[in-house]
């Protein structure tokens, strides 16, 4: 019985961990999403570039952890 209910607090502490990061993984993809729009308003090219950068880089790593979360969450 104990180790069925420490199985079932791991599991649970997974799936929030995962839920976690998948929330957060998603607020960082909606914020490269607006650091990209952004690049609309920059006046210079080189903060055009900026931008560019810096909001593909939060969108790869927003969709790594969300691939992550899922991948977590799937294998329990």
């Amino acid at each position: 019985m104990d180790e069925q209910n420490e199985l079932a607090k791991k599991q649970e502490a997974q799936n929030r961990m995962s839920q976690i990061n998948r929330a957060l993984g998603l607020f960082i993809c909606f914020f490269a999403v607006v650091v990209l729009i952004s690049i609309f308003w920059t006046d210079t090219r080189a903060g055009k570039i900026t931008n560019l950068g810096a909001g593909m880089i939060l969108v790869v790593v927003g969709i790594i952890m969300i691939v992550k979360s899922k991948s977590k969450s799937s294998d329990s």
